[in-house]
């Protein structure tokens, strides 16, 4: 005898059988169960957008989380330095604050763990450095006294964003 199939629901899980033999000598059963695990699933539950936010080095992303079924964790790949991603009770939560700039935009990955199917889901995390402004032309040339009528020396800023 044997048991095949493909099954179609988890609701119910598991589920219990039994084989009864009849005829010749005897009644000979069995029983068995077939545990069935619904798919993975992971769906943004945070804002729209926070899956793909732009932020200034230093400064705290928005909490990106995610609602799972089925997982029993999940991995973390991409995140940028002080960024950390946490998996429990069927929720993501991925908080910190990037330390680094270098190699931005950061595009990581979640991957559920346990439970039935590889499922994964992906978002960006921009870190742009902050903004500077220096002066580059001679010093103190920033500072300058002039009569009316007469030009001033060039000021220049050398400016980062």
């Amino acid at each position: 005898m044997t048991i095949s199939g493909t099954p179609s629901v988890s609701v119910g899980s598991p589920y219990s059988y039994t084989v009864t033999l009849t005829g010749g000598c005897g009644i000979i059963s069995t029983t068995g169960t077939i545990s069935v695990n619904p798919n993975n699933t992971i769906s943004l539950s945070s804002a729209v957008g926070t899956n793909a936010q732009t932020v200034c080095i230093n400064g705290p992303i928005t909490t990106i989380t995610y609602t799972t079924r089925g997982a029993t964790g999940a991995t973390f790949l991409g995140l940028p330095s002080g960024v950390n991603g946490v998996w429990s009770a069927n929720t993501v939560t991925i908080s910190g604050t990037p330390s680094v700039s270098v190699g931005s935009p950061y595009t990581y990955t979640v991957t559920l763990t346990g439970g039935a199917g590889t499922i994964s889901t992906t978002g960006t995390i921009s870190v742009n450095l902050n903004n500077t402004v220096s002066l580059s032309s001679a010093v103190a040339s920033d500072a300058q006294t002039v009569c009316i009528n007469a030009p001033i020396a060039n000021i220049t800023h050398t400016t980062r964003d």
